[in-house]
């Protein structure tokens, strides 16, 4: 009876167990993120317009509005269209060549007048060296980065000059990818639809890098890198 008990109770674990499996089979889980998407945050927040008096004038001093401006950032806080656009071409070629040769001979015919030979020869003695030496080496690079990032003024400097900074995150497949650029920028230089190239950005600082398995599967693993930096070869 004993017996009988025990496996009826088997039975009955063994049928929930494989009810459990089929329920994680039939309701596959889903990872989502629910938290909110929150902006980045803004590296520079523009000046608060000073409070006045109503007094029923439709201009009013400190407003921090000009009547007689255009669109173009131009104060701290205002958006500028960066258009990225690098394109970058090197080509390096080196070539050496070597060569040095030496011939030496010396010979001994006569000692204080008498033929000097050695069992029917004169002493002598010649030595010849070369050395030859060939090298080429060439390197070759090309880059290209296009896309458009919107830009933040940070600083207006004492010349007008504008300094910004601006970046983007993207989220795709479960990796990061990040546009980042910065720099100084001339007022001038910034179009009438409010857009600037990267190659007119002073000092400028762009950067595309990523996290993730992409990523991660084109790095050099550590230890392969360090055999790498003893190799001699």
């Amino acid at each position: 009876m004993t017996i009988m008990s025990g496996l009826s109770q088997y039975r009955r674990l063994l049928a929930a167990a494989l009810a459990m499996l089929l329920g994680a089979c039939a309701t596959p889980q889903q990872h989502l993120s629910s938290e909110a998407l929150t902006p980045l945050p803004i590296p520079a927040q523009p000046e608060a317009m000073n409070a006045h008096a109503p007094n029923g004038a439709i201009w009013q001093p400190g407003t921090n509005v000009s009547l007689f401006e255009d669109s173009r950032a131009h104060r701290v806080g205002d958006l500028i269209t960066v258009l990225i656009q690098e394109n970058a071409n090197a080509t390096k070629s080196t070539n050496t060549t070597v060569n040095k040769s030496d011939d030496v001979s010396a010979g001994l015919s006569s000692f204080f007048g008498k033929p000097l030979t050695a069992g029917g020869y004169s002493p002598s003695m010649g030595m010849t060296s070369s050395t030859k030496f060939g090298g080429n080496g060439a390197t070759s690079q090309s880059n290209t980065f296009t896309t458009v990032l919107e830009a933040t003024v940070v600083k207006v400097m004492s010349n007008g000059n504008l300094e910004i900074s601006g970046q983007k995150e993207v989220m795709l497949n479960g990796g990061h990818e990040y546009i980042r650029v910065a720099g100084v920028v001339r007022a001038s230089d910034v179009s009438p639809q409010n857009t600037v190239l990267s190659t007119q950005i002073a000092n400028a600082r762009v950067e595309y890098s990523g996290t993730g398995d992409v990523y991660a599967a084109a790095r050099v693993p550590w230890l392969t890198s360090f055999f790498l930096s003893l190799w001699p070869f």
